[in-house]
């Protein structure tokens, strides 16, 4: 029988501890601006390993981060996040994940650590003809135009305040002769004052998300009763009484008509 001798062993040891360990992230390659960003994952680090999940603007020379989530790696070796992209500018992002520098060199060649996202905006093909800020009286109108949309069916999704919520509504958008533009209306009956949030939906998918504010009825100020027409003193100056200045009045009228009659 043959033995193992000590530079096999040494040997074993050297190649259990260069195991390399792989990260592999995907992402879609677009995403509308207002809808979550999910960035799904696999990976065999061993269960409690920490690995970041860091979105950057692939704008500028220098990775400036927007945004971080930690994975801690569970059983299943798999794991999901997502970034919100509400606030985000059309343009190219960069999703990268990362693990601790002492965990660096045992990552392997065939890792997928970083992937590109293209964020685009269609909140511009929205232009509503009513105001966002409404008379609760007068809400929940909504109303305007697709741009170069044509005929075609909208969904709205309505969210507000105290867990407000109807059933998805479904607009079919009429156009205007010789124009492309496809204009849509409808009324959602609300009875309490605060934000809701409107999702569009096309064929395309989801376009934007629009907050419109609900307020209560104003109310009618006051009316103020004005008292006297005589003009207010500067400070330090004091008024005469108003029937003091008809007695010196009359007086002077007699000294007058007295002074006539001696002529």
């Amino acid at each position: 029988m043959k033995t193992i001798g000590p530079v096999t062993i040494l040997l074993f040891l050297l190649v259990a501890g260069a195991q390399a360990y792989l990260i592999t992230i995907d992402t879609p390659a677009e995403v509308q601006a207002g809808a979550p960003l999910v960035v799904t994952g696999t990976t065999t680090f061993p269960a409690g390993t920490l690995i970041d999940i860091v979105l950057y603007p692939t704008e500028f020379s220098v990775p400036s981060e927007i945004a971080r989530r930690t994975v801690v790696v569970d059983e299943t070796k798999s794991f999901i996040v997502t970034f919100p992209t509400t606030d985000l500018q059309a343009g190219q992002y960069k999703v990268e994940a990362q693990v601790a520098p002492d965990l660096t060199s045992s990552l392997g060649s065939g890792s997928v650590l970083w992937k590109l996202v293209q964020v685009i905006d269609r909140s511009k093909e929205i232009i509503l003809t009513v105001p966002k800020d409404q008379n609760i009286r007068d809400a929940l109108m909504i109303e305007g135009n697709i741009v170069n949309s044509g005929v075609t069916t909208i969904r709205l999704e309505i969210a507000g305040p105290k867990d407000f919520t109807i059933p998805p509504v479904n607009i079919r958008t009429t156009t205007q002769m010789g124009q492309k533009d496809g204009h849509f209306s409808t009324k959602v009956n609300v009875t309490d004052p605060g934000n809701y949030y409107v999702s569009f939906y096309d064929p395309k998918g989801f376009m934007a998300t629009i907050k419109f504010s609900v307020f209560e009825n104003e109310v009618n100020p006051p009316t103020t009763m004005v008292t006297s027409t005589v003009p207010e003193t500067s400070p330090g100056t004091t008024r005469a009484p108003l029937g003091l200045l008809v007695v010196l009045a009359g007086i002077g009228a007699a000294l007058l008509v007295l002074l006539v009659r001696r002529r």
